[in-house]
């Protein structure tokens, strides 16, 4: 078999192939084709010069419509932008103060003071690589249509500057409120001084201000007004003036009873109480009021219990004052807080109505349970000591009465001491002794004159107080004899059985 490797029947070449490619409508599609090409790359290849040529523009410049705190630095180098900024800010800051108004007072702080700072260098760093990690593209639409973008500078300042200021600022606006004062005159009136009201400054408001000011504002300077808040007093003259009568009035006699020392101790307590005020709902501690009957403060010994007998300590007799106060505090209509009985028995007040002390172990106390101010008037005279409260007289309307019920008495027991300088059979009684008690007291309230309650208000128990008795120990001595001498008209008669002895007379 013959094969003819050279023949192909659909391969067309020579002559008959270039006539097709001469077909005059084959010819025209390729022109244009390559014309479209032809002027697609040309195009290309201008755009991307044309995109290159922009970015390469701002290479080493800040991109466009980039501004720091309101100063535009597009187009600029870091070196030129970070003068430009400074220029500004530095003469700004150095020019730049802060005024603080506090009532009618003015204060400034400047800002060369507090040493503020901006960190320029890195915020105009952060303004130069904006746009920097973008693709060519994205990079050239933000040259040609970006968003405006203002960076804001951090900064620094000494914030002890604002607060030593602050500091100045409180000692000088503040004022310290001042209760309205009342004072006896004679008879029944009263001196009143009127309140003062204090300005306080809300220092934490003024340094938060302050800092929010330097934070927020830029530029130029700014103005704070500082709060001031009123500090009003507990005590006005209004209150005061309420108090126009006696409410109620005790006293206790200690005159021809008791010593010199202890007439002074009662003059000094009811000298402390004096003028004592309570506004409703306060509270009155004899404690408190009195404090420690110490010798510095001109309290003398005086007799005081200490268990079952009776000693003498500095303050003696202190209790007949918070007694007496305590009678005059029940008459007008208020119980106490706190109230104790002495260990025995005291004859200045009836049983179940003493009120006794103890300075840092037991108080008396009550609190002003009306709804107006309360005045105690305490003083010493003439052997008694007196106590009055004064307040509103719309508070007289009801009276009290007080009885008392002796439920049980105990006798006092007897007990005896042996005394070594006492002859045997020979009895001195050294103390006396009391009986003791046990006592109910009842408060007893009338308006206008008739009895409208009745209530028991304490139950008490007095020890008895032991009688002493000495005993005496020593041994009874013999009685001596002596020699009877003759009477004085009566002759001596001569001695003539005894020889005179050593020639003297006898």
């Amino acid at each position: 078999m013959d094969i003819n490797l050279g023949k192909t029947e659909n391969k067309v070449s020579g002559p008959s192939a270039k006539n097709k490619i001469k077909d005059p409508k084959i010819k025209k599609k390729i022109i244009i084709i390559s014309s479209v090409v032809g002027v697609l790359a040309l195009s290309f290849v201008g755009a991307t010069s044309y995109i290159y040529g922009t970015i390469s523009k701002y290479e080493n410049l800040i991109m466009p419509r980039v501004a720091v705190e309101g100063i535009d630095v597009s187009g600029q180098t870091m070196e030129s932008a970070i003068k430009l900024v400074s220029e500004k800010y530095e003469k700004e800051t150095a020019n730049r103060s802060i005024s603080i108004k506090a009532g009618d007072k003015e204060y400034s702080i400047k800002y060369i003071d507090i040493n503020l700072k901006y960190d320029i260098e890195n915020t105009v760093k952060d303004a130069f690589a904006y746009g920097r990690d973008l693709s060519s593209v994205k990079k050239y639409n933000l040259i040609k249509n970006g968003e405006e973008k203002n960076l804001t500078m951090e900064f620094t300042y000494n914030s002890d500057v604002i607060k030593e200021k602050v500091a100045e600022i409180e000692k000088e606006v503040n004022k310290e409120k001042k209760d309205a004062t009342i004072k006896k005159a004679s008879g029944d009136n009263f001196i009143i001084e009127e309140e003062k009201v204090g300005t306080k400054l809300d220092v934490q408001a003024l340094i938060d201000d302050l800092n929010n000011k330097i934070s927020s504002t830029k530029e130029g300077n700014s103005e704070v007004v500082a709060k001031l808040d009123t500090d009003v007093p507990k005590i006005t003259k209004e209150q005061l003036s309420k108090i126009n009568t006696v409410i109620s009035t005790f006293n206790t006699t200690f005159g021809s009873t008791s010593t010199s020392s202890r007439a002074t101790n009662i003059t000094l307590g009811a000298k402390a109480v004096n003028g004592t005020l309570l506004m409703p709902g306060d509270q009155f501690s004899f404690n408190k009021i009195v404090g420690d009957t110490t010798p510095d403060k001109g309290y003398q010994k005086g007799g005081a219990y200490i268990g079952d007998e009776v000693v003498e300590d500095y303050g003696g007799g202190i209790c007949q004052v918070s007694s007496t106060l305590h009678n005059a505090v029940l008459r007008a209509g208020i119980l106490p807080d706190y109230r104790i009985n002495h260990s025995m028995t005291v004859g200045y007040v009836p049983l179940g109505l003493d009120a006794t002390i103890f300075y840092g172990a037991t108080d008396y106390t009550f609190t002003n349970s009306t709804q107006y101010p309360i005045y105690i008037e305490g003083y010493a005279s003439g052997g008694k000591v007196y106590f009055n409260l004064y307040s509103n007289s719309s508070l007289i309307g009801k009276t009290y009465d007080f009885p008392t019920e002796t439920t049980e008495t105990i006798a006092a027991p007897v007990k005896y001491e042996d005394d070594p300088n006492l002859e045997v059979g020979k009895e001195v009684v050294a103390r006396p002794g009391s009986n003791g008690y046990k006592v109910k007291a009842y408060r007893v309230t009338y308006e206008n004159g008739k009895e409208i309650s009745r209530e028991l208000m304490n139950s008490d128990y007095y020890k008895p107080a032991p009688k002493v008795i000495k005993r005496g120990t020593k041994p009874v001595q013999p009685k001596e004899t002596t020699p009877t001498t003759p009477p004085a008209n009566q002759a001596t008669p001569p001695n003539t059985t005894t020889p005179p002895s050593n020639g003297g007379a006898q």
